[in-house]
């Protein structure tokens, strides 16, 4: 006799399969209906426990290869969120400058090769100094080629991202509060790279430096979020 025979005809295996059937059905209804009414009855002010997520993209506004003279800055400026469709709509939340860079040190010896050999010295460290500027959102970082090459990002954010990935128990305004940037990120941005340039000669070697080849990127971020209703499945 086939199982679905062998239900017609057993009260007990009908009950038990209408069982399985309503708990399948109601289990993630059940489910559903929690999350709706932590998210949408309590209210944005009512504190409960939530699970926030989010996702990074990056929109480039300037780049270049460009030689810093020891000194001289460069000023990257006329950066707009104006030139961005539907910058209005993104949750713009930082910028960063990243930059490579090398040693560009020049030596001349006399006699012939004695820049290479001992007592002859050797590159020295320059430091390149990276500003981003947007606003009250200010920020500097040096970093050094280490008389070799080198690379740093200067970063400035002006959301609280401590609690992305992770289960807070707060209210959803609070958390928004902490994501949304609310407009911070639109409009008008610059930047500034300058080069300290150092070298040192000997007797029989004449170094100079007079600045560095730096590449460079600066990037919005813009970030989306997810703030989900929590639920510990093992308290159930």
């Amino acid at each position: 006799m086939s199982f679905f025979e062998d239900l017609k005809n057993n009260r007990d295996k009908q009950i038990m399969a209408i069982s399985i059937v309503f708990f399948v059905l109601a289990f993630p209804l059940y489910f559903g209906l929690a999350a709706a009414g932590a998210d949408g009855s309590a209210g944005l002010n009512e504190v409960n426990m939530y699970e926030v997520t989010g996702e990074v993209t990056f929109i480039e506004i300037a780049a270049g290869d460009e030689f810093i003279a020891n000194g001289d800055p460069l000023i990257i400026d006329d950066l707009h969120t104006d030139s961005i469709d539907g910058a209005e709509d993104l949750n713009i939340v930082g910028v960063i400058l990243s930059m490579s860079y090398t040693e560009e040190e020049s030596a001349s010896s006399f006699p012939p090769g004695a820049c290479g050999a001992p007592g002859g010295g050797s590159t020295t460290a320059d430091t390149i100094t990276g500003t981003t500027m947007h606003g009250e959102y200010n920020e500097t970082v040096s970093g050094s080629n280490n008389g070799d090459s080198g690379g740093h990002n200067v970063e400035s954010f002006w959301i609280n991202t401590s609690i992305v990935d992770e289960i807070v128990v707060m209210s959803k305004a609070e958390i928004i509060s902490m994501l949304d940037a609310d407009g911070a990120g639109l409009g008008a941005y610059s930047a500034e790279i300058s080069v300290d340039a150092q070298s040192s000669s000997t007797p029989t070697c004449d170094r100079s430096d007079a600045g560095e080849d730096v590449v460079y990127k600066i990037e919005l971020v813009v970030f989306d979020y997810d703030i989900r209703p929590f639920f510990d499945l093992e308290e159930l």
